[in-house]
């Protein structure tokens, strides 16, 4: 019966363990593995702090998201908002300065810039080879027309020319015996002594004679002239600028030993634009400045064409040279001849005055030779202009622009045909 009560206290309270068997079933606890726990039911603790992570990091994905959809936006209506200010600023500016064409009269001067060249000038050679002899002229001389500049060896020519000389007085000679033949044969068969066909034939001699005579006399120019051709003289009037060596050596034919240049006048050799190339007539005068003073002149030639290279119009004047040759009594009182080859400017003058348009200079487009622009209905037009320039500076405009047209006083580099353009209440003039 105790033996039961006690089973059922150990039981019902737990363990009854003995003084000795404490010890013993803590060493056995120590000894033996933890029972595995069973897996609790429904969601750890764990997997809700991992669940709340994630919802977290969408949340925060989301709203980053959100902000940089919202910052993308506001960027692109920042960029329309900027286009929509360039666009304004680009067809719409401040008020810009006008004027309009002061209508005057200006009596033509239109410029020339070119090169002197002596009027005339050439290179000299012999027109027979040989060997030259002589030379008369040293470079730098002043020669007249006609004068001796070289000789060639003429010893063969010589020679010739008398030959020919003789052949011509033996044709001579047989002329006059075919001649004296003639007439005596003619009253012979005048007065029956003699056959008519005797008078046939000695009047055939009688002209076979005469054609020897002049086979005879053309060969003999032709020996004058190879002995003429063994001297070189000068063309024209001018200044030898070019001689040989010295003499002794061959030459041949067509071979420039000289040169001799004309420059008691000067040829001015000058362009002038298509725009300008009515203003320019011939025998309209020309003013030349060089060397410290003004020379006058006139012009002797304007071309009908452009020069396909410089597509301008070639002009030549002739400007009087004062030549000083060395005449020392009347040095003093004569300027410095022109030098030819240099370059000049000058001016041609038309003589009858022209209606122009005056504008100030600033009124051409920076950047353009002929061109202004010119406000129609708030907006910008491109005019291409005739015009030359006064002595104050002003352009003087003859075509491409009305007195009513109202231009730009001082366009920009940047300004084109179509901008809108704001024009002040009140014109300025130039």
């Amino acid at each position: 019966m105790q033996a039961k009560a006690n089973r059922n206290l150990v039981t019902s309270e737990g363990p009854s363990f003995a003084p000795g068997d404490e010890e013993a079933t803590h060493a056995g606890r120590d000894a033996a593995p933890d029972p595995p726990t069973a897996p609790a039911k429904g969601f750890s603790f764990a997997g809700l702090i991992a669940g709340a992570l994630v919802l977290a990091l969408v949340g925060w994905i989301g709203v980053s998201v959100k902000a940089a959809t919202h910052k993308q936006a506001q960027l692109a209506a920042e960029r329309q908002r900027t286009a929509a200010a360039a666009a304004l600023k680009g067809t719409t500016s401040a008020p810009v300065a006008t004027v309009r064409g002061v209508p005057d009269s200006w009596l033509p001067s239109v410029p020339l810039d070119g090169t002197l060249a002596a009027v005339q000038e050439s290179d000299l050679g012999f027109k027979a080879p040989g060997r030259l002899a002589a030379i008369r002229v040293h470079i730098g001389q002043h020669v007249d027309k006609g004068d001796v500049l070289a000789t060639l060896d003429a010893t063969e020519a010589q020679a010739s020319l008398q030959a020919a000389d003789a052949q011509v007085k033996v044709a001579e000679a047989q002329l006059a015996l075919a001649s004296d033949s003639e007439r005596r044969t003619s009253s012979l068969v005048g007065s029956g002594a003699a056959a008519q066909a005797s008078g046939v034939q000695v009047t055939q001699q009688r002209s076979l004679a005469a054609a020897q005579v002049e086979a005879a006399k053309a060969q003999r120019a032709l020996a004058a002239a190879s002995l003429a051709n063994c001297t070189l003289v000068a063309p024209f009037s001018g200044t030898v600028t070019k001689v040989p060596a010295g003499p002794g050596g061959n030459v041949s034919p067509a071979v420039p030993l000289f040169h001799l240049q004309d420059t008691s006048r000067l040829k001015l050799v000058a362009t002038v634009g298509e725009g300008d190339a009515p203003l320019v007539r011939a025998a309209a005068g020309v003013t030349v400045r060089a060397g410290g003073r003004t020379i006058h002149g006139k012009i002797v030639a304007v071309l009908g064409s452009v020069d396909a290279m410089t597509r301008r119009v070639p002009v030549e004047a002739q400007i009087e040279n004062p030549l000083d040759r060395g005449d020392k009594a009347s040095a003093a009182g004569r300027a410095e001849p022109l030098l030819a080859g240099i370059f000049v400017r000058g001016s041609a003058e038309s003589g009858e005055r022209v209606e122009v348009l005056r504008l100030p200079a600033t009124a051409l487009r920076p950047g353009s030779q002929d061109e202004v622009m010119v406000v129609m209905a708030g907006k910008l037009v491109a005019r291409q202009v005739v015009f030359s320039m006064a002595a104050d500076g002003s352009l003087l405009v003859r075509s491409g622009l009305q007195a009513s047209d109202t231009v730009l006083a001082a366009p920009s580099a940047e300004a084109k045909a179509g901008d809108a353009v704001e024009t002040m209440p009140a014109p300025v003039t130039p």
